[in-house]
């Protein structure tokens, strides 16, 4: 009997895959364009909404052009990222979402980047004071909503490998923002990880863990991921959708802990996969892959993490309770939280869900 959404969505959950500029809900967009006297296609926040569902039916190049193009422009002032930063931890707050690592990429902030075609600014945000607002807006939502996050500072990989040696640089200097990882996202297809080796290679000595997007989409798909390990020092793979049906990709993951962000729900909406099943995530879980079960970019995808655990229960027979624990449980593993706070995650997970069963839960 499949389990329902109702008690998933009670249940404590993990995100580590979550973009902030793939999050932001229409009533936050209408405030900020009201705010900053932005033109929208919607004269309030209902219709803003139902813009946003039409946009999803018309592509993603119209979706990732129109929509992440809308909301990015608004995202161009340290006070706008704040308030989306906050706003970030209301929607976990409200999925029962007790920790979540939030990425995005600095360069899209700057008020002068063109990625997206929104407009330039007259004053250029630097990319520490991008973090810093972000951190600001993080802060304050978990003083009020009580859900702990860390930042993953992204690379977007189309940037030239001296551009993502400054966001790495401004990662570092930014550790004390709560920044965690350095994070390499966006066209996986057109520019593979090793563009943005120096940048990576700049992380290795320091307190930072390392995030790539790879095996999600393009012809490159096993490269990239090899590429990501051995060269990045990848701690996490975002997506990796592959992996269950290589041997040889399969032991690589395994002989370097390397942790899997799975974005099953992402995967489906992009046309990557036809089946969840295709990711292999009961596999996985039984050759001791710690592999997580993540949104990727909920808001403007249209689902929530919930969605994506109870779908996957649907199509997944075998996954019950005991299950979801268990991704719970890798995520935190995972999770670039000190080890302590790690113990401590596991436990409040193990707590929560009370089940008796035969899962591995080492917490080293």
């Amino acid at each position: 009997m499949t389990i329902k959404k109702s008690e998933i969505r009670q249940m404590p959950k993990i995100d580590l895959h979550r973009h902030l500029d793939g999050d932001v809900n229409a009533k936050t967009i209408f405030n900020l364009a009201r705010i900053n006297k932005t033109p929208l296609p919607a004269d309030n926040s209902r219709d803003l909404a139902a813009y946003f569902k039409n946009l999803k039916n018309t592509g993603l190049a119209n979706l990732f052009r129109d929509g992440f193009g809308l909301v990015t422009s608004l995202m161009q002032t340290p006070e706008n990222l704040a308030t989306v930063a906050y706003e970030e931890v209301r929607n976990l707050f409200k999925d029962n979402i007790i920790y979540a690592e939030i990425q995005f990429a600095p360069q899209y902030h700057t008020g002068e980047s063109v990625y997206y075609n929104h407009g330039k600014r007259s004053r250029k945000n630097s990319y520490e004071e991008i973090i810093k607002s972000v951190w600001l807006g993080l802060k304050q939502g978990e003083r009020d909503f009580g859900v702990k996050t860390n930042i993953i500072v992204d690379i977007g990989r189309e940037a030239t490998s001296e551009i993502g040696i400054e966001v790495a640089k401004a990662a570092i200097k930014c550790i004390r923002y709560n920044v965690v990882a350095l994070g390499l996202a966006t066209d996986e297809a057109d520019f593979p990880p090793e563009r943005h080796k120096q940048a990576f290679q700049l992380t290795f000595d320091t307190e930072l863990r390392r995030s790539v997007h790879a095996g999600e989409f393009g012809n490159q798909l096993h490269k990239n991921i090899l590429t990501s390990i051995n060269d990045l020092k990848a701690d996490r793979l975002g997506h990796a959708r592959i992996v269950s049906q290589h041997e040889d990709l399969l032991q690589k993951i395994k002989e370097n802990n390397v942790g899997i962000e799975s974005c099953p729900e992402s995967n489906i909406f992009t046309n990557l996969i036809k089946s969840r099943h295709e990711i292999g995530i009961k596999k996985l879980l039984e050759e001791d892959v710690r592999i997580s079960i993540n949104s990727d970019d909920p808001a403007m995808f249209g689902y929530t993490l919930t969605d994506t655990i109870y779908r996957l229960c649907k199509e997944e027979a075998w996954l019950d309770a005991k299950g979801i624990r268990k991704l719970q449980i890798n995520a935190a593993l995972s999770s670039f939280l000190k080890q302590e706070e790690k113990k401590a995650l596991v436990g409040w997970i193990n707590r929560e869900y009370n089940i008796d069963g035969s899962w591995n839960e080492q917490t080293d």
